[in-house]
């Protein structure tokens, strides 16, 4: 066989890997979503029968959604993505052009302006980069592909095809990320038919191409999971607290102390809080990583993850994992957790070798005479509210948060001295 023919061979096999037509009486929750849309009368057999012979099965879909970057990359590397001088300048540039809109969502729903440029600059940098995968392939190949989570991305599948119904869109043409989310904003599809407004007027409802119904509908969404007008989000960043208090810190996304309780333990909380106010206590260490992952004893949980099936993974039972870890008997879990594994687990932990975990923190802010070096490889610790719960609703990610919450802090700052610098000519 020649060098030509072989090459040509193997890209074919990778090209048929890469993207398989999907067949819906293959795929049990495929076919219900068909069954049910078209007993709805919302599509007809026809119709929808159209619009599943154009998805395919794509491998890199399913490879990105294996190994997202919050759980890749330390805090150090994942913040410096976001908190750089020519995101926040286009940040400022963004503000600055679109201010009528973003003062008047800060006055409607209670969340600054600085907020919403920040989640639009970490989720599609300002509206430059809104994905490059077709929706309903991405949809379709985690459903078949990624059973961990199959359940909840049918449900978005659902979800999409109304959307696009009820919009006038072509579901085999929409762009958005490897998990489905769209336009500015990158709502999945739930969240766009539950919390996208009409906030230019026009008379419809536009994320992808219009810029003040995505400024709107980020305002609305966090009014609607809680968000706290005129309350913090983090507290500063403590380089030294008492061992009580460290013994607190987690990565779990909502709050669990009162005030009251972590000042009893020694805990510097702001004068200001009440004693009832719930604050959660974080720890970020730019560099932490997963122990070894040669020595088999800690599993890092994911999105999606139970304890049952990781105890079944690693060939041990429910009820040692659930022992060793102290956990209770529904074995809730959260997403960031890492789980002790009993001896005599015998498989790998699926985590990849060398992979990070990570924690976060807000941005630095001196608790003492000096600030804060936060590239330095020394644990911090910080109190968080109830709106960094809100914000991780966005997306489950303690990282995730915390980037938006310095990305906003950056943007605040450089927004303040742009408007306080003279402008040049001027006498």
């Amino acid at each position: 066989m020649s060098k030509f023919i072989f090459t040509l061979l193997a890209s074919l096999i990778i090209l048929q890997n890469s993207a398989m037509a999907i067949e819906p009486s293959s795929h049990p929750r495929l076919q219900a979503i068909v069954d049910e849309l078209v007993t709805s009368g919302l599509y007809s057999e026809e119709e929808i029968n159209q619009v599943f012979a154009a998805a395919e099965f794509k491998q890199s879909v399913l490879d990105a959604m294996q190994s997202p970057a919050e759980y890749k990359l330390t805090w150090g590397k994942y913040r410096k993505i976001f908190i750089q001088d020519d995101r926040i300048n286009q940040g400022v540039d963004f503000w600055l052009e679109h201010q009528a809109a973003l003062d008047r969502a800060e006055q409607e729903y209670g969340v600054p302006a600085s907020m919403i440029v920040a989640i639009l600059g970490v989720e599609s940098k300002f509206g430059r980069y809104k994905g490059k995968h077709k929706v309903l392939d991405s949809l379709v190949t985690l459903i078949v592909g990624f059973e961990r989570r199959s359940k909840f991305f049918a449900s978005e599948l659902k979800e999409f095809l109304i959307l696009t119904k009820e919009n006038g869109m072509d579901p085999t043409e929409i762009l958005g990320s490897y998990a489905g989310a769209v336009g500015f904003p990158q709502f999945i599809s739930s969240s766009y038919r539950n919390y996208a407004v009409d906030f230019s007027g026009d008379g419809k409802t536009d994320l992808i191409d219009q810029v003040e119904d995505a400024i709107g509908s980020i305002g609305n969404y966090f009014v609607e999971n809680g968000w706290h007008r005129g309350e913090p989000v983090t507290s500063i960043s403590h380089a030294v607290l008492p061992q009580a208090v460290k013994d607190l810190a987690s990565r779990k996304r909502k709050v669990q102390h009162t005030a009251a309780e972590l000042r009893t333990l020694g805990a510097p909380v702001a004068e200001s809080l009440s004693d009832d106010e719930r604050l959660g206590v974080l720890m970020l260490n730019i560099n932490d990583k997963v122990p070894d992952e040669t020595k088999r004893d800690v599993y890092l949980v994911r999105a999606g993850d139970t304890a049952c099936q990781i105890a079944e993974a690693h060939k041990v039972s429910c009820q040692e994992l659930f022992r060793v870890n102290k956990l209770n008997r529904r074995g809730d879990i959260f997403r960031g957790q890492r789980l002790k594994l009993p001896a005599q687990a015998l498989q790998p932990s699926p985590v990849a070798e060398g992979q990070k975990w990570q924690v976060s923190g807000a941005a630095a802010v001196a608790n003492s005479s000096e600030a804060i070096d936060e590239t330095r490889e020394i644990p911090r610790y910080f109190f968080t509210h109830h709106n960094f719960y809100v914000i991780t609703r966005y997306n489950q990610s303690v990282l995730y948060a915390m980037a938006v919450q310095d990305l906003s802090t950056e943007l605040a700052k450089t927004y303040e001295a742009r408007r306080a610098a003279p402008v040049a000519g001027a006498s």
